[in-house]
């Protein structure tokens, strides 16, 4: 494809070497031409497996040198910020890695500078890309549900349970901003807000199981953010959730479960690593008596099904976003103003864990 749109990356981590650089290069329609990282060793690699032409440890001289029509920032949270505005005004369209900021003020003016430029912008949100999730909106927005009434929605991993696994900034609070709430958090609250409007206040509670683990060097350090949140929130629109997070629930991969009930009916969505990328979905219309799961049609799924096929998610996540840098009429979704969305459901729930009162958006 002739006049494909020039991408640099920006972090080396497992999910760029995992997700974002296989899933760039799957794309007709994009040209890889930098990797930025920290470590000169592991970026020389990533570079030579994924034929990227250009390295730089600085992104600055990045953006200078190489002056990209996109940029993804796959750094740690705190560069979130700074990377992005950066990369806007060195006149680049970003895709920014979830949650967005470290806090509100700082996702406000991610989204108000990317406006200001008009820059588009895209926060990676990797579910919306998954034919479970899009058919759940499908369904809801038919009216399958009726008027929701509420919804119970749990994402829960083992991935932080061994005391022994090393501090990171995930565990710092400069670093992360939150920990499990963030991370895992950002994900549910989108979806119950692409499903079903913004969120109206919630009363919440955080907990750090561990609360020390070794760094680099083997010495034990304070764990500042939350192994596991909770939380109870009203919509805006009318409705109940509550919503329960863990990183350190055992035998637990990857695993998520949202049961929605409405006035008309009731859905379930479950998703783990072995069912792919697809999930299940199942539900009844109010009297039907039985629950029954649902085939999900082949327009969401063909193509997600079996190994190695992440591909395809991130196509599906992405491709709003690279139509709209190529026309300016186009709003990508989910964007910035998503991702501030969520950071304001964040930022309120951390407040509630604080004072242990119900906090308005």
């Amino acid at each position: 494809m002739t006049n494909r749109i020039r991408i640099a990356v920006v972090g080396t981590s497992w999910w760029a070497d995992g997700a974002h650089l296989p899933g760039l290069r799957a794309r007709a329609d994009v040209e890889l031409v930098a990797l930025c990282g920290r470590n000169p060793e592991r970026l020389a690699a990533m570079a030579s497996k994924f034929n990227v032409p250009h390295t730089f440890t600085n992104y600055e001289q990045m953006l200078v040198e190489v002056k990209p029509e996109a940029v993804a920032v796959l750094t740690p949270n705190q560069a979130h910020a700074p990377m992005t505005l950066a990369a806007l005004e060195a006149g680049a369209h970003v895709i920014c890695e979830k949650p967005l900021a470290l806090n509100t003020a700082e996702a406000q003016a991610m989204l108000d500078r990317a406006g200001q430029l008009g820059r588009r912008h895209m926060v990676f949100l990797t579910y919306r890309g998954l034919p479970g999730p899009r058919f759940l909106k499908q369904l809801i927005d038919s009216g399958y549900l009726g008027r929701l009434h509420h919804a119970q929605a749990c994402y829960l991993h083992g991935s932080w349970l061994d005391p022994a696994r090393a501090a990171s900034w995930k565990t710092a609070l400069a670093g992360g901003g939150s920990g499990v709430l963030g991370d895992l958090g950002a994900h549910v609250i989108d979806l119950l807000q692409w499903w079903f409007g913004p969120m109206a206040r919630v009363a919440g509670s955080l907990s750090t199981f561990i609360g020390e683990r070794p760094d680099a060097v083997g010495k034990m350090t304070k764990v500042e953010t939350d192994d596991a949140a909770a939380f109870v929130a009203e919509f805006a629109g009318g409705g109940q959730a509550t919503v329960q997070l863990s990183r350190v629930a055992p035998e637990r991969h990857n695993y998520q479960r949202f049961e929605l009930y409405g006035s008309a009916g009731m859905l379930v969505y479950e998703y783990d690593q072995p069912m792919a990328h697809v999930g299940k979905v199942s539900g009844a219309r109010a009297g039907e008596g039985e629950v029954k799961e649902f085939a999900i049609p082949a327009e969401l799924s063909d193509g997600f099904r079996g190994q190695n096929t992440f591909a395809k998610v991130y196509g599906a996540l992405t491709d709003p976003f690279f139509a709209s840098v190529r026309d300016a009429s186009l709003t990508p979704s989910p964007n910035f103003a998503d991702g501030l969305a969520i950071q304001k459901v964040i930022d309120a729930v951390a407040r509630s864990a604080a004072s242990g009162k119900w906090e308005s958006l």
